[in-house]
Parts: C-alpha cells; sequence; structure tokens
C-alpha cells in the first residue's frame, strides 16, 4: 500500500502538471507590455498615413495611338481629410485623445489604467461612427468615377487606332482604410489591457471577422461600358475558379486550427503546430496575390464583346480575405507563447517543490 510520502502515492504523471500549467509565469513591467507598445508605435504610423494620404481618390489614364502618334492622357481627383466633410474633421479631433487614452491604458497600473481603458474604448466607438460616416459619404465615388470613366470611353475610343490602346478607371481610398486600421489596432490594445492574457483570443477574432467579411461580400465589381450607358456588377469569389475556392477553403480550415490552438490548455505540441502554420498562413496570403480577378481571365467572351470597353475595381472584401490569414497567424505565434509561458511556469513549479524522500513506516 502507498503512504502519502511515498512516491506512489502521487496522484498524477509528471507530465501531466505541464499540461495543466497556470496561465502564465510572472513577468516584468515592460514584459508584460512591450506587444503593446509596439503596436501603439505601429498605430503612429498609420495615424500619420491616415491624415497625409486621400480618403478618397479616382484615377482614369487613356494609352492608344491616333493617326500613328502615340497618345497619353491621365487624370485623378483626390480628396484629403478635411475635404470630406464634418466626418473628417470629426475623425481629426478624435484620432489624437483615441490614441492617448488607449496609451495611458497600457502604461498606467491598476484602476487608473482600467479608467483610462474604459474612457479610450468610448472613444473607440464614436472614432467607428464618424468612420462608418465617412465610408457611406464616399460609397458613391466609385460609381461616378466608373459613369466618368464611361463617358471618356464613349468619346475617345472610336478616335484611337483599333486594337492597340486602353482607357483605365481606379478607385482608392488609402486613408479610409488606414484610418479603420488605426481603430482596429487601438481596439486590440485596449482589450488586451482590460483583459490581460487574450492577445491569441482578440487576434483570432478580428481573423474571423475579416473572413466572414470575404466570405460574405463582393471582392470586385465589374463595369462595362456601353454606347449608352454603364453596366455595373457584383462578384463574389467563387467566381474566379478553383483557386479561389481553396483558397478560401484552406484559410477555414486555418481558423479551426488557430481556434483549437487558442482555447486549448495542454502544452504539449506547440511547437510543430506552430511549424505546421506559419508556412500554411503565409502561402495563403501569397496566393491571393496570384488570384484570376482580372475579368479577362474568368469573363466569357461574348459577355465582353457587348462592351466598348470592361474595367473593374477590387472591393475591401478581397482584401480582408488576404488579412484574415495574417491575423491567425498573429493568433497562433501568441498562442504559441502563451503555451510557453505555462510551460515555464509548470516547470519551475516542479523545480521548487520540495521532494519528500520519506520511506514507509514498517512496524515492530
Amino acid at each position: 500500500m502507498s503512504h502519502p510520502g511515498s512516491p506512489g502515492s502521487v496522484g498524477q504523471p509528471a507530465d501531466s502538471a505541464l499540461d495543466e500549467a497556470p496561465p502564465s509565469a510572472p513577468q516584468s513591467w515592460f514584459g508584460a507590455r512591450w506587444g503593446r507598445l509596439l503596436m501603439i508605435m505601429i498605430v503612429l504610423g498609420l495615424t500619420i498615413g491616415s491624415v497625409a494620404t486621400p480618403w478618397s481618390e479616382v484615377t482614369i489614364e487613356v494609352l492608344g495611338s491616333r493617326s500613328g502618334s502615340l497618345l497619353y492622357q491621365d487624370s485623378t481627383v483626390g480628396l484629403s481629410v478635411t475635404e470630406i466633410g464634418g466626418w473628417g474633421w470629426a475623425y481629426l479631433l478624435l484620432v489624437v485623445p483615441m490614441v492617448l487614452l488607449t496609451l495611458a491604458s497600457v502604461m498606467l497600473p491598476g484602476y487608473a489604467g482600467r479608467a483610462a481603458a474604459v474612457a479610450a474604448g468610448g472613444a473607440l466607438l464614436a472614432t467607428t461612427t464618424v468612420l462608418a460616416g465617412a465610408a457611406y459619404r464616399l460609397s458613391s465615388t466609385p460609381d461616378e468615377g466608373a459613369d466618368r470613366w464611361a463617358e471618356i470611353v464613349r468619346r475617345v475610343a472610336p478616335a484611337l487606332d483599333r486594337d492597340y490602346g486602353a482607357i483605365w478607371f481606379a478607385y482608392e481610398s488609402s486613408g479610409l482604410t488606414f484610418a479603420v486600421l488605426v481603430v482596429a489596432a487601438l481596439a486590440t490594445v485596449v482589450l488586451t489591457s482590460w483583459w490581460p492574457g487574450s492577445g491569441r483570443i482578440v487576434a483570432a477574432a478580428a481573423g474571423t471577422v475579416a473572413l466572414l467579411a470575404g466570405l460574405a461580400l463582393p471582392w470586385l465589381t465589374v463595369y462595362g461600358a456601353t454606347a449608352d450607358g454603364l453596366d455595373r456588377r457584383d462578384v463574389w469569389w467563387p467566381t474566379f475558379g478553383t483557386a479561389s475556392v481553396l483558397t478560401m477553403v484552406g484559410t477555414l480550415a486555418l481558423a479551426a486550427l488557430t481556434w483549437w490552438a487558442a482555447l486549448r490548455r495542454s502544452t504539449r505540441g506547440r511547437l510543430p503546430l506552430l511549424l505546421v502554420t506559419v508556412p500554411a498562413a503565409c502561402a495563403l496570403i501569397l496566393v491571393h496575390d496570384y488570384l484570376g480577378l482580372d475579368p479577362e481571365e474568368w469573363q466569357d467572351a461574348a459577355e465582353r464583346a457587348r462592351y466598348l470597353a470592361v474595367t473593374d475595381d477590387i472591393r475591401s472584401a478581397a482584401e480582408f480575405a488576404q488579412l484574415a490569414p495574417a491575423l491567425f497567424l498573429a493568433a497562433m505565434v501568441l498562442a504559441w507563447s502563451a503555451a510557453r509561458r505555462r510551460a515555464r511556469a509548470a516547470r519551475s513549479a516542479v523545480d521548487a517543490a520540495p521532494v519528500d524522500t520519506g520511506t514507509a513506516h514498517v512496524p515492530n
């Protein structure tokens, strides 16, 4: 029979202590905050981009030949943050306090830090409302630019030499994109400040939202100029063929694997899991650059023949779909780091525990 002091009375194997390790090991002040401070430094660069780049920009280019001479013209019309009405000025008024309050939530201890996190959350909600208003204000700009492109096609295309020439249309909203990234990054910092150790959950949740947007929303808007009008068509990811379908299926599998790694408590197999995920996520990110989104690659020739010219505008959903694997990769790295800390804490606890070498009592 085993006695309390004998090795045979241990209720679980030594390796199981590592599986049920404490959530985290003690960290220094900087060690507990360096990730959030790095994110805030990145936010400063994104904030500069949101102010310095146009929130709406339409570019039309004409390249061709006429009577043997080369013809090239381009026109770019952009709106800065201060030229989109009150929404832009509201963003400028909110962005600095929002960044400072988020920084305070990271730097300040205890109740002061939590109060700053609550205030930063309020500023983030207000800024999100402002960005939604700005996006609605600019939502008609691509269609207006496409109408202008169609007018140029009808006027200029007949004058160009046959089979040589093109008229391009492009729409960019870099400033608004930077502003959305600012809000998303600061929201991540605030959530992890309020709920320490939740970085992997927050990153996985952000990746899931980006993936759902990529699945549900159109990736492309195709415009076809006719002799008397403009046809507009939204296109979803299955239209682009087997490669895009496999890419989205692979991203769904990566999402499931990421959530499993983020929620599991065991520390076993953490490194092999990371080594599998990193190349898979990188491949899914890169393959988006080679998907056949160009209408010439998937549009029926008979359909294209109906138009004087065809152009397209890549929508945010395609960018969200490409961003999702990067967020899942970040979540997987954070999950690996958390499991590593738990394993270290468990080993430290095992090493620090006193060893009882007492022998069993044998009665006379």
